[in-house]
């Protein structure tokens, strides 16, 4: 049996291992490069599809898959209790995992330094306030302090981008900014651009050490600054799960990380897999897909992105117990967001080229308030 998926996508290989132990049925894996290249191949291909299941499909490409019949219709045979919003109509696809997709930040960067009651504080020491929104990335206190994945590259950028049109729209017909408007702010108060999410936040983004051992004070050790932080940067967008994944590259799970979730504003995507249309073994296909919703597929499908598993019943890793953050996300509709994201990255781009050839951008008035 074929399975078709993109290299972004984690398909956990001791629960296929199990699945063909358990069943005989061997799975081959195709991997494309991007969702995009997915979605292109199963359309290429469609009068002789070149795999049974495709799984990986997001809620950006949900509409789409389900309009154009890309997929058959399938029910789970014994499906478990699944998060809220996440069920398709018609098990068109079927949920397999999801991201609370939000900003991530460097607790110690924040810290504002001790200093005795009659001493008067160095503000060249002082930090900006904690992050509390994706507003704090347009805030030109915090703007040239972040690194965010770029929507024309990176698919977690493209999640940002989502969660930035539903506060700022255009076309609104009250006072907010467009989100293009809000956008070339950001660029011009100095928001960094990382070409993919894996270079923002595993080399530019400066969290997931474990925090400093002594409490930060101007008598002994230095506080953290942008420049003690050697170029990287303390806030960055990446999911609720990523201080999980980090403790994951600690030898044992530690006691604490430098590295906490902002739980304003985020926007939660599903994972989906479905039996593709006119599939030469798609009855197969339906008990791999039965497979992907049992407890040890379930628990297998945390990655690097931090994912969470689609049912509400699965135990948790010790990584997510620790370090795992629950908040209360926007939910995209699929039909909006699938009909609009490919114009919005569009525009994203148009206003980033306009940005990186306009003349430079004028120095941001910041103002520093003494605690």
């Amino acid at each position: 049996m074929r399975v078709l998926t993109h290299r972004d996508f984690h398909l956990p290989a001791e629960a296929l291992e199990a699945f063909t132990d358990d069943t005989g049925i061997e799975v081959v894996v195709f991997r494309e490069d991007t969702p995009d290249d997915v979605i292109d191949l199963l359309e290429r291909s469609r009068s002789h599809p070149v795999a049974d299941v495709v799984v990986g499909i997001d809620t950006l490409d949900l509409q789409h898959v389900i309009d154009a019949d890309l997929t058959q219709p399938y029910v789970p045979l014994a499906p478990g209790p699944l998060v809220e919003d996440l069920t398709v109509d018609d098990h068109a696809l079927t949920p397999i995992s999801y991201v609370d997709a939000c900003l991530n930040y460097l607790p110690s960067f924040y810290v504002v330094p001790e200093r005795r009651i009659d001493e008067l504080p160095d503000a060249e020491l002082l930090p900006p306030p904690v992050p509390g929104g994706l507003g704090t990335l347009w805030d030109p206190a915090h703007a040239d302090t972040a690194v965010i994945p770029d929507a024309a590259t990176s698919r977690m950028g493209v999640y940002l981008l989502v969660a930035l049109e539903r506060l700022h729209p255009e076309g609104d017909d009250d006072d907010t900014a467009p989100w293009p408007q809000v956008l070339d702010q950001m660029l011009r108060w100095g928001t960094e651009l990382a070409p993919s999410w894996e270079i923002a936040t595993f080399e530019r983004f400066a969290g997931g050490e474990p925090p400093p051992e002594r409490p930060i004070s101007q008598d002994e050790p230095d506080p953290v600054t942008l420049s003690s932080l050697r170029g990287r940067r303390p806030l960055t967008w990446g999911t609720t799960g990523l201080p999980s994944v980090y403790a994951q590259y600690q030898p044992g799970l530690p006691a604490a990380l430098d590295i906490a979730v902002v739980t304003d504003d985020c926007v939660r995507i599903g994972f989906y897999a479905g039996v593709v249309a006119g599939a030469r073994n798609s009855s197969l296909g339906g008990r791999l897909i039965d497979a992907m919703g049992e407890p040890l597929f379930q628990f297998g499908v945390s990655d690097r992105f931090g994912s969470r598993p689609a049912r509400s019943d699965i135990v948790s890793t010790p990584e997510w117990n620790e370090f795992g953050v629950s908040v209360h996300p926007y939910r995209p509709d699929p039909a909006y967001v699938g009909a609009n994201w490919k114009q919005w990255q569009l525009t994203w781009s148009q206003v980033v080229r306009n940005f990186e050839t306009g003349p430079p951008p004028p120095e941001p008035e910041v103002t520093v308030t003494l605690p």
